[in-house]
């Protein structure tokens, strides 16, 4: 499969037009189309809502967490949801896993001012089972606990998500291949690795609940089976595999506690392996 961008009526593959339809599949891999879901994507969900995921205060001794200075996480967290709202998206869910509120009065006052709904929410996550199992798992526990309690993604039958302190620089892009194409989800698979890049994805509510948030409860970063290798299992099993642009995320690693790399990969740019259904 080939997912391009269109643009005008036309659809732009690798600074080219090309007058092809935007999708092009075949059976070379011998699999069969996914089910489609129920709901169909509705007007309204042309621009699906973002879930922000934070833990601005996280415990000492979590797996491979190198950024641990309140202060940083909480800057970082909020500079990426006001460029979040620089770049266009108009819902945003804030979730906090540890009882925190990322956005103060007057932020909020000049992110409504710039046209976007913002909702936070909070609750305090299970440090112990987060600390023995890892950041991936309380990660999981807090999307599901947004799934249970924010107005904005109750309303929606698709959302995007993405960690705090994170971006995506062309997601004028991602959403265009996303709309366009009327998606259901999409992954994106980290270049000869199988394991999948879990910052930043799109998923229906119902592939998230009876699927993906299954999956994050058997995530165990002290044993291996971390985020991207258990959700790669996943969607390799139930979506189909594809190419599209890749999304450029910016922003900081709380586990490296420095900035995600942000160079290109050519060809890959263009052709970036993903999974998805539509």
């Amino acid at each position: 499969m080939l997912f391009t961008f269109q643009a005008k009526g036309e659809f732009v593959i690798q600074g080219e037009i090309s007058r092809k339809p935007p999708l092009r599949t075949g059976r070379e891999s011998g699999r069969e189309r996914p089910s489609r879901e129920a709901k169909k994507i509705s007007n309204e969900d042309s621009m699906a809502p973002l879930l922000i995921t934070t833990a601005i205060q996280p415990p000492a001794n979590i797996y491979v967490l190198k950024m641990t200075l309140v202060e940083k996480r909480l800057g970082l967290a909020k500079a990426a949801a006001f460029f979040w709202a620089g770049l266009g998206m108009k819902r945003i869910v804030v979730a906090d896993a540890t009882e925190k509120t990322l956005l103060t009065d007057e932020d909020v006052r000049i992110l409504s001012a710039m046209g976007v709904e913002i909702e936070q929410i909070r609750y305090r996550q299970n440090d112990k089972i987060v600390i023995d199992k890892g950041k991936g798992y309380g990660e999981g526990a807090l999307i599901n606990f947004a799934l249970r309690n924010s107005a904005i993604l109750r309303d929606a039958n698709h959302f995007y998500k993405c960690t705090g302190k994170a971006y995506c620089r062309n997601f004028d892009t991602i959403e265009g291949v996303i709309r366009h194409n009327r998606m259901h989800n999409m992954f994106w698979q980290e270049p000869l690795k199988d394991s999948i890049d879990t910052r930043f994805f799109y998923t229906s509510k119902h592939f998230c609940e009876q699927f993906l948030l299954p999956s994050y409860e058997t995530i165990d970063d002290r044993q291996g089976m971390s985020a991207e290798h258990v959700v790669y299992e996943l969607v390799r099993s139930k979506l189909t595999y594809g190419q599209s642009f890749r999304p450029l995320l910016s922003g900081f690693s709380g586990s490296l506690d420095r900035p995600h790399p942000d160079h290109s990969l050519g060809y890959l740019d263009y052709r970036f392996p993903c999974w998805l259904s539509r």
